[in-house]
């Protein structure tokens, strides 16, 4: 595997499982006792088409046609989801924020894994690159440069859910955190 890759999968992995925890920590009790199924096979199927994020959850095919890698617990995939797992808020989730503030910091918590791999090749994500030897074109120093700033979001989210406030320089690096359409 090549060296740049392996390197960005190791930061990346760390990026998404903080994020994970994050996210689940946030959403955990909703979901718990919600009755709509938001988790969708076709989603799920991009988990094993990606071979960035097949080297990751080393999955090759979905648990359920119908329902992909859900299980009672939540997701079947440890690491390696695709990015709108972890984008996707629901209408409940957004309403029972306490403030604009709280669903700005979960919106930006749920994009960090999504900016750190977009334009890998041009405006490809790094997920949406389907073929294993285009891997070797990909643009790591973009990479790099975006999994930093997510990084760094990372860091003012995380003193904000611990401190209740955000930071003074938090701004700047919450602000730019690009969303996908």
């Amino acid at each position: 595997m090549n060296k740049h890759l392996q390197l960005f999968i190791e930061r990346y992995t760390e990026l998404e499982r903080e994020v994970q925890r994050l996210v689940t920590g946030l959403c955990n009790s909703l979901c718990a006792q919600c009755t709509q199924i938001c988790c969708r096979a076709d989603i799920c199927e991009e988990a094993i088409e990606s071979p960035f994020l097949r080297l990751i959850n080393k999955r090759t095919q979905l648990d359920s046609d119908a329902y992909g890698f859900l299980t009672t617990t939540g997701c079947g995939i440890e690491i390696g989801r695709p990015t709108v797992c972890y984008e996707y808020f629901c209408y409940d989730h957004l309403y029972y924020q306490p403030d604009e503030v709280h669903e700005k910091v979960m919106r930006v918590l749920g994009a960090l894994p999504a900016h750190a791999t977009r334009n890998a090749i041009g405006d490809a994500p790094l997920s949406e690159i389907l073929q294993e030897e285009k891997l070797a074109e990909v643009d790591f120093q973009t990479l790099e440069k975006q999994l930093g700033e997510s990084f760094q979001a990372l860091e003012a989210i995380k003193s904000f859910y611990n401190e209740g406030a955000l930071p003074e320089s938090s701004d700047r690096a919450l602000d730019r955190i690009t969303f996908s359409e």
